[in-house]
Order: C-alpha cells, then structure tokens, then sequence
C-alpha cells in the first residue's frame, strides 16, 4: 500500500518553489538513470562550506534593503565607454549636483593644497576627506594620514557622510607603510569600522567588508594563518573577493610540496580549509591535476587529529575518488551535518539497502535549519557565487536532498512519498516530478495529490512552462488538466486549467467532442469531429500535450532531449505495469498531430466521397502529418486518390487546404440518394410501366362497372 507523509510534505513544500535555471552539476533529470543519480555525490559548494571557518564579526550587510542603505559597486558606463567606480557613483549620486562638482574638481587637483582651495566651500569632511584621497593618489602618505584623522577629529555628526570612508582609508594608507607600530591602530580602526557599520553606520561602498580582507591579508604577513582564514571566511559572507582569497590560499597551500606542508596542515584552520577545497574542487582538480587529489588525501589522512575534525570532509572526497574503503574507515567519525547524512545514504545505496538510504536523507533533511527549509528560494543568478546568497545555496543544497529522497521512494514503489519530495524540490527537479504525475501516478492518485496543493493566486501570465516563473501548483495543474482532457474528462479537465483561456478553450473542446458523438446525422457528426481536429492541431500542445515525451510541453514544444528519458530496462516491474497503462496512444513527437489527422480522418468517412468536404478532411489529415510522419499522410493521399473526386486544387494536396463545404456535402449527400434510388429502380422499367399502365386500366374498368350498377339501380 502507498503510504503519503502529509506531514512531511507539508512542511517542506514552500521551499524551492520559484523557477530555477539549469545549475552546475544537476542533471535535467535524475529518475532517467538513477544508478548515476545514487552513486553521485554532487559536489559541495566551496562558499557554503568555510563558512564554518568563519570569525565571529557583528553583521556588516543588511539583509534587507532600507531607505539610506544604497551601496553602489564598480560597473561599465556603456554610453561613455568607460569604467565607474563605486566611489565616483556614491559621490555622484548621494550628493548634491553642487557638491558633487566641486569633488570632482578637488579630485582633479595637481596638489592637495589647491584641492583645500576648490573645496573650501564645501562641508569639512568632504572637504578634507577629498584632499586626503588627492593625497593618497600622489602616494604622500603624511598628509593624507593627517587629513583622514583631520575628518575623524571633527564633531561625531559632522562626518557621517565620511566616517565610513576615513577608517577604512586612513587603516589603509597606514597598511601600505609596513609600518609594524601601525599594525595595533589598523586593527582597532577596521574594528571600530565594523562594529560602528553594524550598529547602522551609513557604508555605501561596503568598506566595513572590505576590511575584512584587509585585516587577513595583515594576518596572512605575520603568518597566522588561522585568522587569516577566519576573516576570509567571515568576509566570503558578503563579497566575492573572500571566496577568491579563500581559494587563493588553498592553491598556494595545495602547491607546498610536503615537507612543507605538513607542518602547517597541523594548524586546524589550515587543515579544514584545505580539506574542504579538497571535496569542493574535485571536478577541476580531477581534470586539471588529478594527482594533486590523490597526493593531498594522503597528505590530510597522514596525521589522526586530522582525520578525526575533518572527517566528514576527507571522507567525502574519499567517495569522490573512489576510495570507498577509505570512507568506510571515516564514516564513524563523521559529523550530523546534510553532507555527512547524504554521504551515509550514498554508501546505503551502494550496499544495496535503499530503506536505510531513504533514513538518512529524511535525517540529511532535518538537519538544515528551519529557516532554510520554510523559505521560498531566489532564483540563480548567471554571476554563481556573487549574485546568490549563501542562504540561497544552502536552500539549493536541501532541495537536492529532498530530490534525491525522492527518486529513492520513487525506486522503492512509495510513489506518493516520491511526489510529494520532489514537488517540494521545487522547479530544478520539476522533470522527475512531472513523470511521477504524468506516467507512474494513477489518475485518482494524480488528481487526490494535486488536490492538496492550490494555486494561491493566478498569476498573470499568458504562458506556462518550464521557462517562466510560473509556481509548481500551477504547473501541476495544467499537467493533470490536460491527462484528464487525454482521458475524455474535459467537464472535470476544466477545473485544472489555471490560465482562463485554456479553461475557455476546454470548454470549446468538449463541446466539439460531445456534438461528434450526440448529433443525429453524419454530416453533424463529421462537422463536429473536424472542429475537434483543427482545435487539437491548433492547441493541442497547450490542451492534451504531454509534459515529458513525446511533445515535450515542459520546454513549450520547442526541445527534445535526447538522453532524459527514463531507461525503462532498469526499472521495477510495478513501475513499468503503471508507464504502460499512462502511455501515449500516439507515440509520435506532437502526438496530437497525429490524433487530429485521425479525427479528420473520421470526419472524411461520415461525407459522401464524391464531395468537395472529403476532400478537404483528408487534405487536412495529410498536411498535418507531412512533416513529421510522411508515410501516414501517404496513406491519407492514397485513399483520397482511390475514392476521392477530382479538385481544381488537387495538385496542392496536403500544402494549401481548403475549409471543408459541409453545407455542400449535405447537399450532396441528398443528391446521391436520389441517384441510388434512380439507378436502382432503372432495371425494372419497363415492368413498372406495364404494371401502371394495367392498374390504370384496371381503375378505368372499376369505375365503368361502378357506373354501369349505378343506372341499373336509378
């Protein structure tokens, strides 16, 4: 019996329900060859990952925008050609036309004495913040230290334009004197920068993040190695530049030979970073330098202390490179994290044991926070790592466990369970569940689940698909109204059709297919059965077309992959008694085509076939499979050409089809008739004649005897 973990579904389905693109590393679908789907591990996401390494800093973005919290960011000027910074956007931007010209006049100033003399009308911290920057471009490092601490000195709510930007530049200017008796005054400024930004500090160009990366590179020269990867990490949070920092190290770590290695991968943070660039980079590593892998595995497997804080790590690319007695060692050491509990049904699966696999992606699930799994995931952005939170890649992560669960239950025959996880997974996997509601699903079963997932508002749109932004419930609506509109339940497919116009066009349908049975005459009868065809050529995608093979709706008709279809030989014979009973009638790409061209077909049989709507029927049976099926549409021209009549149009067969002449055809039809009844009294005339002409002359005698007894008796 199939068994539906309401609850489960439930609490998971608001997740990952916008559209995602195609990611890195995610098949189109992973029902189609689930051995690859259970023996990969898809590879964990380097920025998610050193998270863990990260410092503990106060919050330096605001997770939400707010009036005042602008931040502007270096970008390409196309109309002038040229690059702007985000310095020059803020000051352009966030000051007034006055202001902002006299700036960029100070800053085009050949000294700093004659930049104080064009700004002397300004406010003096932009004032003096400006002749600073002019100083610091000129490399006179004095005087712009004595002008930054000039804005800093100055009255606490008369520098809040430029407060930001005076610690940050006045740590940076003392930074580049090497200066080893300026190493104490950087690190207090870059504090008090990051704590004065997190209690609400205006910080337009993001300086409080930046020094985070300033203050690990400082770390880095001294050689702590650890807190310089605690503030990458902490700074990878907000910016792209900790993560290329972060990966930075790891390949200078990586290039160490192992005499020098060894003794830095006994410092902790050093071992956890290089263990998880490890895990993260296997598919560039395993290209680029593929004995790189098997050197640094043995290099962080060498000492135990090692092994056992990064165990999860090191057995993960244990796994990726195959080396499954080496996971087997780690896996009682590994931590309760998603990837330690994904790698463990992993190994499950590899043994065979889907029940066990199936615990630990329920436990790989539980074990993300809350938030992560009860909030709708963003889009993903082409710029990967920049343009996605962390938050978002974790949300990723959780759908990808929730999929893969889902195609083990999908194995195991809990086909509900299956649904009910991937629907949950959101749009990247929206392939896998719509051949569970297309194929494996009864229709009961289909239509009791969609039931529990209503479309909360129609959203205005006049198309549905893969491509859009369009909710899952929508999509899984559409997908069960057109089953049903395949299985002739068009009164019931109505209700499943979200866009009105569909739900019109239903309407249309099933009044066309109703009048081809009903109707009391052929002529009515072939009327009706070609307005269903042209309707099913016409909307037949939209109508009745099949998410999955053969027409391919989820990417609107317009691809057919080639290597997605599930493999049916590998998969469970009740899974395969339940695709046989779902599948097309017409296995042809645009089955609908082909049932039109039957329709019309239908239609031509119920017209006399010396009419001109035989004809056309038939032409347009034949043009709508030309194409496509050219050995159908044959056979739709021969029959015309054995039974049809002659037409001016003829020689256009199948190409330029004419409406067929119903009205005629009724005509027609009355006119054979009585040409039937015509020729088939034609071989009795003459009897017929001479048997009129006796009962004629058989009433003429009955009536002369009438007359004759009538005088007798007068």
């Amino acid at each position: 019996m199939l068994k539906f973990n309401r609850s489960l579904l439930f609490s998971s389905l608001a997740l990952c329900s916008s559209a995602w693109a195609c990611g890195p590393d995610f098949p189109m679908m992973l029902s189609s060859d689930r051995a690859h789907t259970f023996a990969a591990l898809t590879e964990p996401v380097f920025l998610v990952e050193v998270q863990a390494l990260a410092a503990a800093v106060p919050q330096l973005v605001s997770e939400s925008s707010k009036p005042g919290d602008t931040v502007f960011a270096d970008s390409y000027d196309y109309q002038n050609e040229r690059w702007l910074s985000a310095t020059e956007q803020a000051e352009q931007q966030l000051l007034s036309k006055e202001q902002a010209l006299k700036v960029q006049q100070m800053r085009q100033s050949a000294t700093v004495q004659q930049a104080l003399a064009v700004g002397e009308t300004l406010p003096a911290e932009l004032r003096f913040y400006t002749a600073a920057a002019v100083a610091f471009a000129q490399k006179d490092d004095q005087q712009a230290i004595a002008l930054f601490r000039q804005v800093l000195a100055l009255p606490l709510d008369q520098q809040q334009q430029r407060r930001s930007w005076a610690l940050y530049s006045l740590g940076r200017v003392l930074l580049r004197q090497y200066d080893v008796d300026h190493r104490a005054e950087v690190a207090t400024l870059y504090n008090q920068l990051q704590q004065e930004v997190a209690a609400g500090l205006a910080d337009p160009l993001q300086l409080a993040v930046a020094s985070l990366g300033k203050q690990a590179r400082l770390a880095k020269q001294q050689g702590d190695w650890a807190s310089a990867i605690a503030l990458y990490a902490a700074q990878s949070r907000w910016s792209e530049s900790g993560r290329a920092s972060l990966l930075w190290l790891s390949k200078e770590l990586a290039a160490m030979p192992d005499q020098e290695l060894m003794p830095l991968v006994q410092t902790p943070a050093v071992a956890a970073l290089l263990s998880r660039y490890l895990m993260t980079q296997f598919s560039a590593l395993s290209y680029m330098d593929p004995e790189q892998l098997q050197r640094l595995l043995v290099v962080l497997n060498q000492v135990p202390d090692i092994q056992l804080h990064n165990a999860t790590q090191l057995a993960v690319a244990a796994y990726q490179q195959g080396q499954f007695a080496l996971v087997e060692q780690l896996l009682p050491h590994v931590d309760q994290t998603a990837l330690a509990f994904t790698l463990r049904a992993k190994m499950a699966l590899k043994a065979g044991d889907s029940r066990k696999a199936a615990e630990f992606y329920a436990k790989a699930s539980k074990s993300f926070a809350p938030e992560l799994t009860q909030t709708e995931v963003v889009p993903v952005q082409q710029d990967y790592y920049s343009k996605v939170s962390i938050e978002d890649l974790q949300r990723q992560q959780y759908c990808r466990v929730q999929a893969e669960h889902g195609i083990v239950e999908l194995s195991r025959g809990d086909y509900l369970q299956a649904i009910s996880l991937l629907t949950a997974a959101g749009m990247e996997y929206w392939q896998d569940t719509a051949y569970i509601a297309e194929r494996v699903l009864t229709l009961d079963e289909l239509t009791s689940f969609v039931a529990l997932h209503p479309v909360a508002a129609v959203p205005e749109k006049s198309e549905w698909h893969y491509f859009g932004d369009t909710p899952v419930e929508v999509l899984l609506h559409h997908l069960t109204a057109r089953r049903l509109m395949r299985t002739g339940h068009y009164q019931q497919a109505q209700a499943y059709f979200v866009e009105p116009e569909l739900k019109q066009l239903a309407k249309q349908y099933q009044s066309y297919a109703e009048a081809a049975k009903s109707s009391w005459t052929d002529n009515a009868k072939a009327q009706a059965l070609f307005e269903q065809a042209k309707l099913t050529r016409e909307h037949g995608l939209e109508l009745l077309g099949f998410e999955l093979a053969p027409d391919y709706q989820v990417f609107y008709g317009q691809l057919e992959p080639y290597e997605d279809e599930v493999k049916a030989a590998t998969l469970p014979l009740a899974e395969l008694q339940r695709l046989g009973n779902s599948a097309p009638k017409y296995n042809s790409r645009f089955h609908y085509r082909h049932f039109a061209a039957d329709l019309s077909a239908q239609a031509a049989k119920l017209v006399p076939q010396n009419s001109q709507a035989f004809v056309a029927t038939l032409c347009h049976s034949t043009k709508w499979l030309l194409i496509r099926q050219p050995e159908l549409a044959k056979g739709y021209y021969q029959h015309y050409l054995q039974h049809g009549p002659y037409v001016s149009w003829g020689a256009e067969f199948g190409q330029n089809c004419p409406e067929p002449d119903f009205v005629a055809a009724k005509q027609r039809q009355y006119d054979n008739w009585q040409q039937q009844l015509r020729q088939s009294v034609r071989p009795f005339k003459l009897p017929i004649y001479t048997a009129a002409v006796l009962m004629v002359a058989g009433l003429g005698v009955l009536l002369w005897r009438r007359r004759q007894k009538q005088g007798r008796a007068s």
